[in-house]
């Protein structure tokens, strides 16, 4: 199998072909074969702003990273379903996690998936995602929530230990466990690590396969909301257990900066959209 490069290099090819800079944006619009995804006109391939094109460089690391962690590291086998996983993992609102999905639409042709697709998801979002994030988003009752085993298993490492959903729903038994210790990265690469009841270490090796414990977003998020709209609660994501794990925390007498160093954040200020 030939060698696709690093996530870096892959990414500077995918930059370089779309690079506008001094290209006349109406001219490469008019040549375009592609629309936009909010309004269906025509748009440009190409990012004309040296901080549009920044971004999207930035970005496409980030996406390339998360999907390395997840086994692929050859960035045209990216599928729909890696996109909606990377941008779940995120503390984003709608208006953000668009702007994503209009990069992705200009570059779709490295990748495995459509531009039908990404609309989709798009909707899906916009459903999903609030406009803006809320001051509180947090779960009543979810010690009485129970899901499948596997789906569980992502539960308690969510509502438990504040993880967010992919470190939750994606570990390699032998690379990340170590006795009692979970090790996982944080959204901006920093390695966290947490020490974990025994019999949820146990829970996640019972339903590993091939020394992966690895849990569909879209499976997990169907369960959750299904049970959490069963105790009448309105359903705000799976994002909303971390939201529910900071209140609890900070209930319990922790101060603002411990909760925030629980939640992996990379400033304490970030911590304030979490607790009321």
């Amino acid at each position: 199998m030939a060698r696709v490069g690093s996530i870096n290099h892959q990414v500077g090819k995918i930059i370089k072909e779309h690079n506008g800079i001094r290209i006349s944006k109406l001219t490469q619009r008019n040549k375009s074969n592609i629309t936009s995804i909010e309004s269906g006109h025509k748009i440009s391939d190409k990012f004309h702003s040296y901080k549009s094109l920044d971004n999207a460089r930035n970005d496409l690391k980030n996406l390339g990273n998360f999907a390395k962690e997840t086994g692929i590291q050859d960035m045209s086998k990216i599928d729909i379903n890696t996109i909606k996983d990377w941008v779940y993992s995120k503390d984003i609102t709608y208006n953000t996690a668009s702007n994503y999905l209009s990069e992705l639409n200009k570059v779709h042709s490295h990748m495995n998936f459509t531009r039908e697709e990404i609309k989709e998801l798009r909707n899906e979002l916009k459903a999903e995602l609030r406009e803006n994030k809320l001051n509180s988003r947090e779960y009543k009752h979810l010690d009485k929530i129970q899901l499948t085993a596997k789906s569980q298993v992502a539960l308690e490492l969510q509502r438990d230990y504040g993880l967010r959903v992919n470190a939750a729903t994606h570990i390699n038994i032998e690379k990340q466990i170590n006795g009692n210790t979970l090790l996982y990265r944080e959204k901006g690469g920093k390695l966290s690590e947490k020490e974990l009841n025994p019999i949820l270490i146990s829970k996640i090796k019972e339903n590993a396969v091939e020394g992966k414990y690895e849990l569909s977003y879209n499976t997990y998020r169907d369960q959750l909301k299904k049970e959490i709209e069963k105790t009448g609660q309105t359903y705000n994501g799976t994002h909303g257990i971390r939201h529910t794990y900071a209140q609890k925390q900070l209930e319990a007498g922790k101060s603002k900066l411990e909760v925030s160093q629980e939640l992996g954040h990379s400033r304490e200020e970030i911590t304030n959209t979490y607790l009321r």
